[in-house]
């Protein structure tokens, strides 16, 4: 059911007349679904497995078709994604990294004044930082290249990997939608407490380690994460573009203490 608060509609000024649309992709589960029902005006949920609209972010045809009806785009968010436990290092890097780019690419022509994308990478891309290559880094900056799915053959690494060309996408991302009053940002959760994220703290991977290591010593609750996605959404933080939030219960700065 698309999903539309009545007092914020707000209605296009091109001469088609459809309206401007928030759209999430990986909207029907886990911190896309917290996200969808705080943004204003009408949002089209979007994801492999239910939602308003079916979409597949490595099929470049089932994107397009999904935004097919959107003139102008108010407002997307992205949290479609896999985990080191749900897949192999290439398909993680499919999804992760070249699926970000695919919906980019698509979203690109419906950016206008006012448009803010925010984009889900993962506290992983902030541990790993140091460890990758500067041969990876090449590869993962083209991310729709054969070679950026071959960056690492370990599906945590992988994963670590993609999360941080994420970041670096929309980077370069912020600087091309400038000059058309376009945002976009990355966030990264912690580890949260969706289904993914207990797959991951129950798979062994570490990930129940890393949790206990924080400063609250649990999961975010996906809503958490979702209302600071609907602040970097908002005209409230109009001047934030190409930057990543971490949102991680204080994981990453706790690791670092470390070192």
């Amino acid at each position: 059911m698309l999903l539309q608060r009545e007092s914020h509609f707000r209605k296009g000024d091109h001469a088609t007349g459809k309206p401007m649309t928030n759209v999430v992709i990986g909207g029907a589960s886990g911190i896309g679904a917290a996200t969808a029902p705080l943004l204003d005006g009408p949002t089209i949920v979007a994801d492999l497995h239910g939602g308003d609209v079916r979409c597949d972010i490595t099929d470049q045809a089932s994107i397009d078709a999904a935004l097919a009806d959107i003139d102008r785009l108010d407002a997307l968010v992205l949290t479609a994604g896999v985990s080191p436990v749900q897949a192999d290092a290439r398909t993680v890097l499919n999804v992760d990294l070249a699926g970000v780019a695919r919906v980019l690419d698509a979203v690109d022509p419906l950016v206008h004044d006012g448009t803010a994308a925010v984009v889900v990478s993962s506290m992983a891309a902030h541990l790993a930082g140091p460890y990758i290559t500067d041969d990876q880094l090449a590869s993962i900056d083209a991310p729709l290249e054969p070679a950026a799915l071959e960056v690492s053959d370990d599906p945590g690494m992988a994963y670590a990997i993609a999360k941080l060309g994420v970041q670096r996408i929309v980077r370069r991302t912020a600087t091309a939608w400038g000059p058309r009053g376009g945002r976009i940002l990355s966030l990264s959760p912690g580890v949260v407490a969706t289904p993914m994220g207990t797959m991951e703290m129950e798979s062994g991977s570490g990930a129940a380690d890393l949790m206990a290591m924080g400063a609250f010593g649990r999961p975010g609750r996906p809503e958490e994460i979702a209302a600071v996605i609907a602040f970097l959404c908002s005209p409230a933080a109009s001047f934030m573009t190409g930057t990543d939030v971490l949102v991680d219960g204080g994981v990453v700065a706790a690791v670092e203490a470390m070192r």
